[in-house]
């Protein structure tokens, strides 16, 4: 008895150690670029300028100890303007430290175009070039030591192949790089912004969600362990959990790399400055005839409180015909357009979203906003899945032949289904047996890819976090709709060995 106590508990520990935060042991710098004025894009003024504003901020305020924070607006409009100040501002990196970029422009992408191509425009409002995912790369691999992009940019997914139909080629592959993108390669990025009521105030829904997640994370922010450091895998499960506009990606997946440092002590204790939090919502999926959103949450001090309800319109978020809903403090969990100050507590709603009939199906984006002294502020935002009451979704696969992890290779592929639905995803070896659960009935995002479809990452690794042996895999996808189970077993995919 004593020998298996032993052995569990060594097997335990094992799978702690897998688990252990990969802290950065040298210097930080961060380089923040935000892009407002264009030559052949929309303006965006004041949403990048902020988005970088709160970065910054961000940063400043955390355990980082960044020996130096690079900001520029609206300055830099040529590729090689770029790399000079890339260099100048990262380039004295050694290789135990870790250097930051943040962008917030345009990102142009087509489905088809290669991963390589994904470009992010570069503006002064006179002068305009484009970067390229390739050229980001080439820049970014002068400099020594970990790097980490935080791509704010519609289709920025695609630099790195996720979010989009295949070829799913990652120009980050391999290297020391840790990125994050704001959307899939075929989703657009949203932001919103006031210029015209000649306020300066306006944002990027993610990087609201981002900064939020950095900043509450004494409270309920991205931190879930609260141990003070946010982990690359931790932020992403925060936006994907918070952040519905577009569906965050990242490299690596399943990532104990400590993108952000704080002290719990001094957040905790600054927590009398956060108005709401611990938003819960009792399930993502819609399935019945009256399709409703349960959630709770909790008001700290009085504030007012609306819901944005946002349908889909042609494959995209229609954000020219919000459903604008009140909280309605006066009436108890009713909504309209009469606003209220919430009294502090615990408060229990639910919004219901209506079917127009039994065959239609979508997504809806709920966001939940603070309107403070007249300024509205996103809380957070939350896909609801609204599957059809039947049908069969036809799934199928998109997948490459194989991958290699010690390259820094992860196995990206696409399951495609006409309708929303929930999706259970594992990888199985040839005789059938379990190897790695992927999802289990979770529901489906819209990531805007035609056909429909979800796309699915593996890394090769087994649930304790050691690496699958090479050989020979598939992938079993089972999707529900109207409580009926459709099954479908992939092509074999090879993981490679050195």
């Amino acid at each position: 008895m004593l020998r298996r106590l032993l052995t569990a508990l060594l097997a335990l520990l094992a799978m702690l150690a897998v688990r252990v935060p990969v802290l950065a042991e040298g210097a930080q710098r961060a380089l923040l670029l935000g892009f407002d004025v264009f030559v052949t894009q929309e303006n965006t003024a004041p949403a990048a300028a902020n988005n970088v504003a709160r970065m910054e901020a961000a940063l400043s305020g955390g355990e980082m100890s960044f020996d130096r924070i690079t900001v520029s607006v609206n300055e830099v409009a040529t590729v090689d303007a770029f790399e000079a100040l890339a260099l100048e501002a990262l380039g004295d990196a050694k290789q135990e430290d870790t250097s930051y970029f943040y962008i917030s422009t345009h990102g142009l992408w087509q489905p088809g175009e290669p991963n390589e191509e994904m470009r992010l425009l570069l503006s002064d409002g006179e002068t305009e070039e484009s970067l390229t995912a390739a050229r980001l790369r080439t820049i970014f691999d002068q400099i020594p030591g970990t790097k980490v992009l935080i791509l704010d940019a519609c289709h920025s997914g695609a630099m790195i192949g996720k979010g989009v139909h295949a070829p799913f080629t990652n120009v980050f592959a391999g290297g020391n790089y840790k990125v994050l993108c704001s959307s899939g390669g075929a989703e657009e990025s949203w932001l919103w912004t006031n210029h015209e009521s000649g306020e300066s105030y306006g944002a990027g829904y993610f990087s609201t969600a981002l900064t939020n997640g950095i900043t509450m994370s004494g409270a309920y922010g991205a931190d879930v362990n609260r141990d003070g450091s946010i982990t690359l895998t931790e932020m992403k499960r925060y936006l994907l959990e918070h952040h519905g506009a577009s569906t965050t990606r990242c490299y690596p997946e399943e990532d104990d790399f400590v993108l952000f440092r704080y002290d719990p002590q001094i957040v905790m204790g600054q927590r009398r400055g956060v108005t709401i939090d611990a938003l819960m919502f009792d399930t993502d999926v819609m399935d019945e005839v009256a399709p409703a959103a349960d959630f709770s949450f909790t008001v700290h001090m009085p504030v007012r409180v609306a819901y944005q309800l946002v349908h889909q319109e042609k494959g995209r978020w229609d954000f020219s015909n919000v459903t604008m809903l009140w909280d309605n403090a006066e009436r108890y969990g009713e909504f309209g357009d009469v606003s209220g100050y919430l009294s502090p507590g615990v408060k229990s709603r639910t919004i219901t979203i209506d079917r127009e009939e039994e065959t239609s199906y979508g997504y809806a984006l709920l966001q939940m906003l603070t309107v403070e002294d007249g300024e509205p502020s996103m809380v957070s935002s939350r896909v609801l899945c609204i599957p059809p009451l039947y049908g069969n979704p036809k799934l199928a696969f998109e997948m490459p032949a194989g991958f290699t992890p010690s390259l820094g290779e992860e196995y990206t592929f696409a399951i495609l289904h006409e309708y929303p639905c929930e999706i259970t995803v594992l990888v199985e070896d040839l005789d059938g047996n379990p190897v790695r659960r992927l999802t289990s009935r979770q529901a489906t995002r819209p990531e805007h890819l035609s056909p429909m479809g979800s796309t699915m990452c593996w890394t090769g690794k087994l649930a304790d976090g050691s690496l699958a042996s090479p050989g020979t895999y598939r992938i079993r996808a089972t999707a529900y709709v109207g409580g009926m189970a459709y099954e479908a077993l992939s092509a074999p995919f090879m993981l490679r060995g050195e």
